[in-house]
Formats: C-alpha cells, sequence, structure tokens
C-alpha cells in the first residue's frame, strides 16, 4: 500500500478482521494490525470456543467470501430448546422451543469454531489488495492531528489515516488511550468452554439449560460433537477446571443425562470470568470503537460476537457514505455512535436480565420463570419475533447484513 489508508484497524480478531474486509468490499483501504503474530490464532490451543453466527451476519460472510472457505466446518442451527433445571436431577416439562419456521425457514444461524472462522478471514484477506495485514505490532500510541491520526508502532514506521478504528478487545488500549471511559459490572461467574463427542447425533439442536449456578449451554457443531459453555459461580468453575480428566469427564455427563448417549470431552478446556462492560461513547474524535473495545456482553444468548459483527458492517457503510461524498472520513464516524449504540444497549440490558432473572434457585422467581417459558412456548408470533430479533433479522440493517 503506497498511499495513507483510510482507515486503521487495531486489533486483528474475528470483529478486526471483518471490519477490515467489510471496509475493503466497500473500496475502502486499511491497514489491520495486532500485536500477535496470526499463526497463533489458528492453532487449536489458542482458543477453543465456537461462535454463534446469526443469519444476517451470515449473510456478510457469503457477500464478503468468507463462507465458501468454510464448507464442511459450518453447523446450522435448526432448532433451539431453552429449559430450567438442577444438574444430573431433573428438568422442568415448562420449556420453550424454537424452530427454523420461526426464523421464516431457514437456519436460526450456524455454529463455527473459532480457529477456523479466523483461519477462513485471514485467507481472504492475504488476497485483498485494499487490506495490509501487519503483525505482530506492538502498538505505543497514536496522536490525532487536524487532517489525520498517526500511530505509533515499536519498531516499525509510523502509520497515518483519516480514522483509527479500535478493535481490540474488552481490555482496549486504544479506548484508553483515547480517554473513553467503560462500566464494568462483575457476573460473579465464570465459564468454562470445552468440546465433547457424543454418541448420538444433536441434528442441529442447540441447548440452554438453565442451573442455578448459570447457564450450560450445548452447541452443536460438526462431526457429532457440541461446543460446551458451562456457566457457574467461580468457586465451583475453579473446581470443575482442578479434576482429573475422568472426574471432569463424569461431571460433564451427568449435566447432559442420557439424551446423546456417551459423551467425553475431545478438547482442552478453558475459563473465562463473565462481566458486563459498555464504553462511555464509541467515537471520540477520529477513533471508534467497534466489538469488545466498545461491549462486553454476558455468552448467555450467544449475541456477543454478532454485536460486533453489525458493528463492523456499520462501519463499512459509514466510511463508504463519507468517501462516496468526499468528505473526511475521521471526521464523520458519528453515524456509528447513533447506529449502534441503541441496538447494543438494548441487547446487553435484556441479557444481563436474563442471566439474572435465571441464574438463581429462589423459589418463587424460579415457578415464575417456568411458567413463563410455558407459556411463550404456546405463543407463536412472540417467538418469531424473538427469535427473529436474534438472527439479527429486524431493524436498520446495515447493507451488508440485509
Amino acid at each position: 500500500m503506497t498511499k495513507n489508508p483510510d482507515i486503521i484497524i487495531i486489533g486483528g480478531g474475528l470483529v478486526g478482521m471483518t471490519a477490515a474486509l467489510a471496509c475493503a468490499h466497500k473500496g475502502a483501504s486499511a491497514v489491520l494490525m495486532d500485536r500477535q503474530d496470526p499463526g497463533n490464532y489458528l492453532k487449536a490451543a489458542f482458543d477453543g470456543r465456537a461462535s454463534a453466527i446469526a443469519a444476517s451476519s451470515y449473510r456478510m460472510y457469503e457477500k464478503l467470501g468468507i463462507s465458501e472457505r468454510l464448507e464442511g466446518d459450518v453447523q446450522p442451527i435448526t432448532d433451539i430448546l431453552i429449559s430450567d433445571g438442577e444438574a444430573g436431577r431433573y428438568t422442568s416439562p415448562l420449556t420453550l422451543h424454537f424452530d427454523s419456521d420461526d426464523a421464516g425457514g431457514g437456519p436460526m444461524g450456524y455454529m463455527v469454531e473459532n480457529r477456523k472462522l479466523r483461519a477462513a478471514l485471514f485467507e481472504v484477506i492475504k488476497h485483498n489488495d485494499n487490506i495490509e495485514f501487519i503483525a505482530p505490532a506492538n502498538l505505543l500510541g497514536f496522536n490525532e492531528e487536524a487532517a489525520q491520526i498517526t500511530v505509533r508502532i515499536e519498531g516499525r514506521k509510523d502509520f497515518s489515516a483519516s480514522a483509527l478504528i479500535a478493535a481490540d478487545g474488552r481490555n482496549s488500549f486504544c479506548r484508553k488511550q483515547a480517554g473513553i471511559g467503560a462500566s464494568l459490572i462483575s457476573y460473579k461467574q465464570k465459564a468454562i468452554v470445552t468440546t465433547v463427542a457424543h454418541e448420538k447425533p444433536h441434528n442441529g439442536v442447540a441447548h440452554e439449560l438453565f442451573l442455578p449456578g448459570g447457564p450450560f449451554a450445548i452447541l452443536p457443531i460438526t462431526d457429532s460433537r457440541s461446543s460446551i459453555v458451562w456457566t457457574d459461580t467461580p468457586g465451583a468453575v475453579d473446581a470443575a477446571m482442578a479434576l482429573p480428566e475422568h472426574m471432569f469427564a463424569d461431571e460433564l455427563a451427568r449435566r447432559f443425562g442420557d439424551m446423546y448417549g456417551q459423551v467425553g470431552p475431545c478438547a482442552p478446556r478453558w475459563a473465562y470470568p463473565l462481566s458486563l462492560q459498555m464504553a462511555e461513547d464509541y467515537v471520540k474524535g477520529r477513533v471508534a470503537l467497534i466489538g469488545d473495545a466498545a461491549h462486553a456482553i454476558h455468552p448467555i444468548a450467544g449475541q456477543g460476537l454478532n454485536m460486533g459483527l453489525r458493528d463492523a458492517a456499520a462501519l463499512a457503510d459509514v466510511v463508504h457514505g463519507a468517501r462516496a461524498n468526499g468528505l473526511d472520513v475521521g471526521m464523520n464516524l458519528d453515524d456509528l455512535q447513533i447506529w449502534r449504540n441503541f441496538d447494543n444497549r438494548v441487547l446487553a440490558s435484556s441479557t444481563d436480565i436474563f442471566n439474572r432473572l435465571f441464574s438463581n434457585n429462589i423459589a418463587p422467581i424460579k415457578h415464575a420463570r417456568r411458567l413463563g417459558l410455558g407459556l411463550m412456548d404456546k405463543i407463536k408470533p412472540a417467538q418469531s419475533f424473538f427469535i427473529r430479533e436474534a438472527a439479527g433479522l429486524h431493524g436498520d440493517l446495515p447493507s451488508l447484513l440485509r
């Protein structure tokens, strides 16, 4: 890239890479930087998580040429079953079931392992002339000037662009350097993530079992495997993580019951603390925040990544609109804040309420929520609304999601 790019994106994770490709698809030039060597991200031991890609987000991946590189690695979600119970004891007969008809006849989403999605994104970026990927790159700071913003990289030349896009995670260096505050609420919960293989097929069904300590999600992935997100109190998670492999497998099997036959871990396990974090602003001067740098939520509904992907799609439209009208991109980022702030805050508040409502064993609340699940299961229009909302099919969608 011989001239200054339109934007510099700090953070080469899923959202950062998607944002670079989305903006390049609209004709913008981008320099993408990350402190890690990209090869580290592609190793199985780096990240064992899998992500639910909403139907609208997957449309964008189809347009960007990502989906064709994921063939064989994507598991459509055809059904979602939500229930309430206690580990190893019983599940309430009052459940909530969504199927593909509620989402308009197609899959409600797609499960894909993070490392495989990263690999697909990286391959497409390597062949895109509008993107220069620089990694590893240690960001030292940035200076905002009259007509550009300049970033300083350890051991490298300075780079200048019209705008700096921070996609560098919940502990964002860029957000702090820009002087943007963030609120933080700890859930006093941790999540264990691993993958299990099972004897019986999952048939594309995603299960969300609400237990007193937190939700236990069984999410279908390819090859008769499921990605597990096991949320519980920090003490319970630390104890589970300390178990020998065979005892950990026994505890997982107890939570599964017999619905999938024999089950057992087939990947390492990781544990993450859970919190709700929201930036006070998404835009300040020539700096804009997207993804976890702007918002990090509870994984209860699998919407965290999709919020970031919608940020990336909206950013592409904002950058394209400024360039098409001959405007300074860096001084015309406010539309991103207007477009994404309300949507993200509503979704963050909703996941917060659901987690607090379901992660307890208080008898009156427990009986009320079970009754609510049973009633909702009988109201098809309400089901259709909620599942289409989760699939990202409502509202003022960015062009890549339509």
